[in-house]
């Protein structure tokens, strides 16, 4: 707070004259005023001649007792208000300026507040017109202030309207008045005129705040009247303030909202022609206007406008404030699977409307409307036609928008499984194979399969899809030739790559498995190669068949080109080489020379041809060609013997030449000349007889090889046509296309599979190891699950025995599998081996405990005892062993509550406070396992209502307050507003209050028992006391009632009262008085009147404050001034000075020595609360006179206390 300390004083000049001499003239340089500007101040509304005051001596010093000076103003008088005088005391001519008499208008500051006034000095010799010099000096005057003015309202009424509802402390009017004084003849105080509990004003800023709830059925408008004085006026407690009219009007509110009540008829059916859901009633407690119902609406949860809302009508009156809600469409429980949830809001006429708003649930209830849909209207699927029976295909999806039986679907195969070679679980959706598959016998299935609900029969719906399957063909046939033997035919002398057949073979496979390669499996070489491709049979050389083999065997072998191993079949090829006539008879001699007598005998054969021809079989004939003209030899054609037909004797030449040939009537051979000496001799001699004998008469020939040749040939052609074994002819056939020998074997088969029921798909639980001592496909194994797995959960690689999981195991649906695994051969026949596999799913920590209520709502009461057990929470756990032990614990840990972990009970465990703290929301958390890591928990939600029980006194904020307040505050301001709090509910929180005031003095405060606002209702006096302790205290209705205290203290701030300064009968006094008068010498007596009130404030003191030189001056309160101290003295050497010895005794009246206290300070509820003091303990206020005092020593004037 701003502290000012007021200071009111008159000055009076005491001029006192010694006798001095003067030895100077005055001349112009030595003419000026003491100073060249002055300020002096005059209040407003002066009379005439009425000085204005100043704080220092204004004139000029002029000791020439031969000249004159006069004043005049010059510049700044244009209202002629003013006139300029002078007044010679001793050496120094005052310039004292008045008020001029006779003037019609008044100084008034409101107009103008500052006059500059130019005033002329003219200094002239006595009793001449002439003027020696001039000078000049400015005055400036300021127009004092005085109460002269009322406060002025900016309006003569003021009106305005509140609704009843408003909040208490609101501002809810401001009225402003104006006063154009200055300081405290300018501030205003307001206050009604009539003191109201209803409303309070603020002294200061006008606004009127509502201090007590407002009823319009109690009344409906308030007539106050706002007195504003200003604070001048107040201090004297009279005079006329102004005052305006305040109405107040109250608006009713509208209070109460509607109250929706719904009455629910049975949940509807889908698809139903259903036409109320439910009847709607309305209440609303409000009066007129305000309670009636202006509509109900939908305005949520139903977008696409199902539903609508109409008034109820019975015998075709409409029922008053009853609705229906109507379906307007039929309502399709897949389209809102949770209902709809419906957002009615009611609304009533009052202004401003009231809304209310209630959610209702509408719950459809399902029929089969909807058919099972399938993830897929058609699959397609390869498998392998080696796939064992009851191998996986695929798992069909089927869903069904409805609900409960609606929804159960039955999986059927309805179409393309004539013969039954598949099967699908109804509850896996897993299609599996129920034979073997034949790529070769059929290739590609379609199969339909149904899904039909299981609702009501005549509702039940049925969909289906298409299972497109291909059997993917594994090469499990062998190449077949169209003949297992056969029997071809071949000429001799072919050039090489001639053709000699093509065999042809099929596969009944596909692809790959169907390609073909020819070869030959011979071991030895033959003259023949195969078109590996095309089967077509070759010679590689020219065949010989006199030479060579005559019949060939070859085996023809037919390979696939199947993985991962190739199927092959062999068939017999006998190749026959047929003889061809391709040589020509050649004979064994040549050019034969021989001698024979002439006297041979007749018919004597003296020679044989041989001819030989390599072909088999061909018969040879001989000829002779030439020399035989006359017929002398003849020559069998048949066997080549040449006889003599004729006598030789008679033939005249000695050298006969016959040219031969052979034949085999087809080719000839070459020309055989044979030369014959005919000898005469005369008697057969016994050389001639041996010639006669001989078989060639005496010839030689030359020998041509063709018989050993032909030997060669022979006995080439027996070597290659020798029988050959089998063996060495032929490769055996690998064993792998050989018989199928041997079972299948187990190896290393595991007795049991214990997995956890967490793990993953896919998961290779393990892998199932078998062998076959066969070869080839009679080696090959394929594995399979042949029965055991009912949940679709399991499949077997069929190539490598891997057993992984394909879906989710669940141990608290199959605790158990017992797996038939089957090994299969692929060999003709097929052989298997099967075995048991028991699968044991382990328990994992994978159901959460759960609760047998997620949601519980109890009342407690406040006092209810510690350790008293409220609810007991039970949750079960599907899992078994450690994962199914349930500790249950609070999740936020809280003092007032403690669960035994092991039973679920939750008790009390500290004392409830309903005030403290009303609800309760704890999360309950049932955990199960002992692995901190591993387990698992669910939640439980209790609400907890505590009950309200009268267990608390009203409460005040401290058990002390303090408030300052102006000592001239206006009766009915509101000091304070002491607001308890009573937590308690109903009755034990509605509080009254009351105050006591102190025994000595009458309470001048009263306090609104409803409230607590504060008032003063008496005026405070702050010379009388100076605090005020109340005892305020709050009761509740509870019963029995409870009540506490606390203490208002009230300081009053002192306010300057001292509303007038002192004033002289004359602004100078010259006096005399004599040098060497003795201390105490009565020099004058001046006297000073304030027009204040009668007593400290217009008590007055004097003091010198200046021009007393060395103190040989003193004054006394009674205005009495005596010589001081020493003796006055003339001394020649201070003649000077001490003839211009001039003495001001100036008059200062201290106005009453205290602080300005503000009487508000800040709202508590807002701008129009009640205001604190700036001090606000009695030590603070001693403290501050203490320094006030200490000021008031330092001044050296006399000073008049006014306290």
């Amino acid at each position: 707070m701003e502290i000012r300390w007021l200071y009111k004083w008159h000055y009076l000049w005491i001029i006192v004259l010694l006798p001095i001499i003067h030895g100077h003239k005055t001349t112009a340089n030595t003419l000026r005023f003491t100073k060249r500007s002055y300020n002096a101040s005059i209040p407003e509304n002066s009379v005439g001649k009425t000085y204005v005051r100043v704080d220092e001596k204004m004139g000029i010093f002029c000791g020439d007792p031969d000249v004159e000076i006069r004043y005049k103003i010059v510049q700044g008088n244009k209202d002629g208000f003013f006139k300029a005088d002078e007044e010679v005391i001793g050496d120094f001519w005052f310039l004292q300026i008045r008020l001029r008499t006779g003037n019609v208008d008044v100084l008034n500051r409101e107009r103008k507040d500052q006059y500059t006034l130019i005033v002329k000095a003219t200094i002239t010799p006595k009793n001449q017109k002439y003027s020696l010099a001039e000078t000049e000096t400015t005055v400036f005057i300021t127009v004092l202030d005085t109460n002269d003015l009322s406060p002025l309202f900016l309006s003569s009424e003021y009106e305005t309207t509140i609704a009843e509802d408003t909040s208490l402390y609101t501002s809810i009017l401001s009225v402003v008045a104006e006063d154009a004084d200055l300081g405290m003849n300018g501030e205003i105080y307001y206050s009604f005129e009539d003191i109201t509990e209803q409303f309070a004003i603020h002294p200061s800023t006008g606004v009127i705040c509502l201090t007590r709830p407002l009823r319009y059925t109690e009344k409906s408008s308030y007539d106050l009247v706002v007195v504003a004085r200003d604070r001048g006026l107040n201090m004297k407690r009279s005079g006329k303030p102004s005052s305006t009219k305040i109405k107040i009007k109250v608006k009713q509110v509208n209070l109460y909202g509607p109250e929706i009540y719904v009455h629910h008829l049975p949940n509807i059916i889908e698809q139903s022609n259903t036409d109320i859901y439910a009847i709607v009633r309305l209440l609303d407690r409000d009066p007129g206007i305000h309670g009636e119902i202006d509509k109900l609406e939908i305005i949520d949860g139903d977008q696409d406008g199902h539903f609508r809302i109409r008034p109820s009508v019975k015998d075709g009156v409409v029922k008053k404030y009853e609705y229906n809600i109507e379906v307007l469409k039929l309502l399709d429980r897949e389209a809102a699977p949770q209902g709809y949830n419906l957002t009615l809001r009611a609304r009533d006429k009052g202004v401003p409307p009231r809304e209310t708003f209630k959610s209702i649930v509408v719950q459809l209830t399902d029929i089969n409307d909807n058919a099972p849909v399938f993830d897929r209207e058609e699959y397609d699927v390869n498998i392998p036609e080696t796939a064992p029976i009851n191998s996986p295909i695929v798992k069909v999806k089927v869903t069904d928008a409805d609900v409960g039986k609606n929804a159960e679907v039955l999986l059927e195969i309805v179409g393309g499984n004539e013969h039954k070679e598949f099967r699908i679980n109804s509850d896996t959706g897993m299609l599996y194979t129920a034979v073997p598959l034949d790529a070769e016998i059929k290739s590609y299935y379609t199969l339909t399969v149904s899904a039909l609900d299981q609702g009501n029969i005549g509702s039940r719906k049925q969909t289906a899809a298409k299972i497109k399957i291909n059997i993917i063909d594994t090469n499990d046939n062998d190449p077949l030739f169209e003949t297992a033997e056969a029997d071809v035919y071949i000429n001799e002398n072919e050039p090489a790559g001639t053709s000699v057949t093509k065999v042809q073979a099929h596969d009944k496979d596909h692809g790959e498995n169907a390609y073909l390669s020819y070869s030959i499996a011979n071991l030895n070489p033959v003259p023949f190669e195969i078109d590996h491709f095309m089967g077509i049979i070759k010679t590689t050389q020219i065949l010989d068949y006199e030479s060579m083999r005559r019949e060939y065997t070859l085996k023809i072998r037919v390979t696939d080109w199947g993985l991962p191993y190739r199927r092959q079949t062999e068939m017999q090829l006998k190749i026959h080489l047929k003889d061809v006539n391709d040589n020509r008879p050649q004979f064994e001699k040549v050019d034969c020379v021989g001698h024979i007598p002439r006297n041979i005998p007749i018919g004597k054969e003296i020679f044989t041809l041989s001819a030989i021809d390599f072909d088999a079989g061909n018969i040879i004939s001989y000829r002779i060609v030439s020399g035989n003209e006359d017929g002398c030899f003849t020559l069998d054609g048949n066997i080549g013997t040449i006889s003599v037909t004729c006598d030789l004797g008679d033939v005249k030449s000695d050298v006969r030449e016959l040219n031969f040939t052979a034949t085999d009537s087809s080719h000839f051979s070459d020309t055989s000349r044979m030369r014959i000496n005919l000898i005469r001799t005369k008697n057969i001699s016994e050389t001639s007889v041996k010639l006669l004998n001989n078989e060639n008469i005496g010839f030689e020939c030359r020998d041509t090889g063709v018989a050993r040749k032909l030997t060669d040939i022979i006995a080439s052609s027996e070597k290659n046509n020798m029988p050959v074994s089998i063996k060495e002819e032929f490769a055996m056939m690998p064993s792998r296309y050989g018989e199928n020998v041997h079972t299948p074997e187990l190896i290393n088969f595991p007795n049991e599979i214990r997995i956890n029921e967490s793990l993953p798909l896919n998961y290779i639980l393990t892998s199932i190891k078998g062998r076959d001592r066969d070869l080839g496909y009679n080696g090959k194994l394929i594995y399979g699950i042949s029965s055991g797995d009912d949940d679709s959960v399991f499949r077997i690689d069929p190539d490598t025995g891997d057993l992984r999981l394909i879906g989710y195991l669940d141990r608290e649906r199959t605790t158990k599998y017992e797996l038939n695994i089957t090994i299969y051969d692929l060999g003709k026949p097929q052989k298997s081996i099967s075995q048991i596999l028991p699968v044991v799913i382990l328990d994992v920590n994978d159901n959460a405990p759960k609760f047998e209520k997620n949601l519980v709502n109890i009342h407690v009461s406040e006092n209810i005892a510690n350790g008293t057990a409220i609810y007991k929470f039970n949750a079960t756990d599907k899992d078994e062993g450690e994962n199914a032990i349930v500790s249950y614990s609070i999740v936020y840990e809280t003092c007032e509550f403690y669960i035994n972990s092991t039973t679920g009970v939750l008790s009390i465990s500290e004392p409830l406070d309903r005030e403290k703290q009303n609800f309760f929301e704890l999360t309950i958390r049932a955990s199960d396992g002992t692995n901190d890591l591993s387990a698992l928990h669910s939640d439980a939600l209790i609400r907890i209502i505590v009950d309200d029980v009268n267990d608390n006194a009203p409460n005040f904020s401290l058990p002390q307050y303090s408030v300052r307040a102006r000592e001239d505050i206006p009766l009915g301001t509101m000091v304070a507003i002491l607001t308890g709090t009573d937590p308690d509910l109903g009755e034990g929180g509605e509080i009254e209050y009351s105050m006591e005031g102190e025994a000595d003095i009458e309470n001048p405060f009263s306090i609104d028992r409803l409230t607590g606002t504060i008032r003063l209702i008496m005026p405070l006096d702050f010379e009388e006391r100076q605090v005020h302790t109340l005892s305020i205290k709050a009761t509740d209705k509870g019963n029995p009632p409870l009540y506490s205290e606390t203490t208002l203290v009230v300081e009053v701030i002192d306010v300057n009262e001292n509303m007038y300064a002192p004033v002289f009968n004359s602004s100078l006094i010259a006096c005399k008085v004599q040098e060497n008068q003795p201390a105490g010498t009565l020099v004058t007596q001046v006297k000073a009147i304030d027009m204040d009130m009668k007593g400290d404030d217009s008590r007055v003191g004097y003091t010198i404050r200046e021009g007393d030189g060395l103190g040989y001056f003193t004054i006394d309160n009674e205005g009495i001034e005596r010589a001081f101290h020493h003796p006055m003295m003339k001394d020649e050497k201070d003649d000077i000075y001490a003839g211009k010895i001039d003495i001001s005794l100036k008059r200062i009246t201290m106005m009453q020595m205290s602080i300005l206290h503000l009487l508000f300070g800040i709202n508590l509820m807002g701008i129009c609360g009640p205001y604190k003091s700036a001090v606000s303990s009695t030590n603070e206020k001693v403290s501050l006179k203490k320094q006030m005092e200490s000021k008031l020593r330092m001044l050296t004037a006399i000073r008049l206390w006014c306290i």
